[in-house]
């Protein structure tokens, strides 16, 4: 007899509402470490509204399961574990880059030195900037700054092994793109796992399982 992995993680039975309009009705997925699912539709699906109800920020019902606990999509429960990127970028404009991305990692719990805190931003293509306030800082470098979080997330994989990433892509020119790639392909191969809602094609080389909305 074959013996069953139990998932990792485990959406089950998701139902979200937008006022009197049904976004999603009995959505579920898993994975493992080492996974990546793209949410993949048009404006209006759901994407957004998935991942944050993930988190407990939009309201929703089902069940969520990580690493062998089982709670409520509102419960937060999954919150510890994940690392989330929406759509606002979330600086503070008069702080400088490093500054931001320090303040970030002491939210989020990375270890927030001066040498680690660069590092993030040199992987991010960013280190330039870091002591230009963001509020001087093009969409794509804000962008870059943003991402830096997570290459932070990504040298301490066990502090956060979810990401959870909302249209990451936004404002990135190729060079972004490609150094946004390398960044979940690293997370992916140190036994993290993501979920990302994008328009845009990432890890396009990868068996990225897809995921059809609206």
């Amino acid at each position: 007899m074959t013996a069953t992995t139990s998932p990792w993680f485990e959406a089950r039975d998701l139902c979200l509402s937008r006022g009197p309009r049904v976004l999603l009705e009995k959505v579920g997925f898993e994975l493992q470490p080492g996974e990546a699912i793209l949410l993949h539709g048009p404006n209006g699906s759901g994407k957004s509204s998935l991942l944050r109800a993930l988190l407990g920020l939009s309201v929703a019902t089902g069940t969520l399961r990580f690493s062998g606990s089982s709670f409520a999509p509102g419960s937060g429960g999954l919150c510890p574990h994940a690392l989330y990127q929406g759509h606002a970028a979330g600086l503070k404009g008069e702080l400088t880059a490093i500054e931001n991305l320090a303040l970030a990692a002491a939210l989020d719990g990375f270890a927030g030195d001066p040498v680690a805190l660069r590092a993030a931003l040199t992987v991010t293509g960013i280190v330039r900037e870091a002591a230009i306030a963001a509020r001087r800082l093009s969409q794509g470098q804000k962008q870059r700054l943003v991402l830096a979080r997570f290459a932070l997330a990504a040298e301490e994989p066990a502090t956060r092994p979810l990401w959870l990433l909302d249209e990451p892509s936004a404002a990135l020119d190729r060079a972004g793109a490609d150094m946004l790639d390398a960044l979940l392909a690293r997370h992916l191969q140190r036994g993290g796992a993501a979920i990302v809602a994008t328009h845009l094609p990432v890890l396009a080389g990868s068996a990225l399982r897809r995921i059809e909305l609206g």
